[in-house]
């Protein structure tokens, strides 16, 4: 039988792969990339991508493995590199949520764009998301609380990237704008 959170799931899950599904890197910053903008003397990480090392899924954001998403380097992704990873790392919340995960961190992180200096660089990362791809993340948002058991800052930080920005993609029935 079917748990009402299981439906949720579902349906979360199922939006966010609709929406995503197609999407590719093309030119954009991969994670491997950004972890060296992040620490550009980080030798081991500049070898493997130069010598194509265990190379990088760019292709199909679903095979990205938890592995690769666990550089989190999230904050040094451009728009494409963002419009990409981002469905492989709201589903990697949902099924290995931690509190004190850089990737975690890192993932809410990037969908709370904070008024300020970081506004537009947020909004700059959000430029390439199709209507259908904001909606599917408002709706992430909206339901990760029921979905996995939040850290009381985690649950701020959804509460606020909400109020802030991706409210505009949700409706008052809790329907989403595509």
């Amino acid at each position: 039988m079917e748990t009402p959170n299981s439906k949720i799931r579902s349906a979360v899950e199922g939006a966010i792969r609709t929406a995503f599904r197609g999407v590719t890197l093309g030119r954009g910053v991969s994670l491997r990339q950004a972890q060296l903008i992040d620490d550009p003397g980080n030798s081991s990480a500049y070898k493997a991508l130069a010598s194509g090392e265990g190379a990088e899924v760019i292709d199909d954001w679903s095979r990205v493995n938890l592995d690769e998403l666990e550089r989190d380097c999230i904050a040094h992704l451009d728009a494409l590199g963002f419009r990409y990873y981002i469905p492989a790392l709201m589903l990697s919340v949902l099924d290995h949520y931690g509190s004190s995960s850089m990737r975690v961190i890192g993932t809410l992180g990037g969908l709370y764009p904070k008024k300020g200096n970081e506004w537009e660089y947020n909004m700059h990362r959000y430029s390439l998301l199709s209507p259908a791809q904001k909606a599917a993340i408002a709706q992430f948002l909206m339901e990760l609380p029921k979905l996995v058991e939040l850290g009381s800052e985690d649950q701020k930080i959804v509460e606020r990237a909400l109020r802030n920005y991706w409210d505009e993609w949700t409706t008052r029935s809790g329907s989403f704008k595509t």
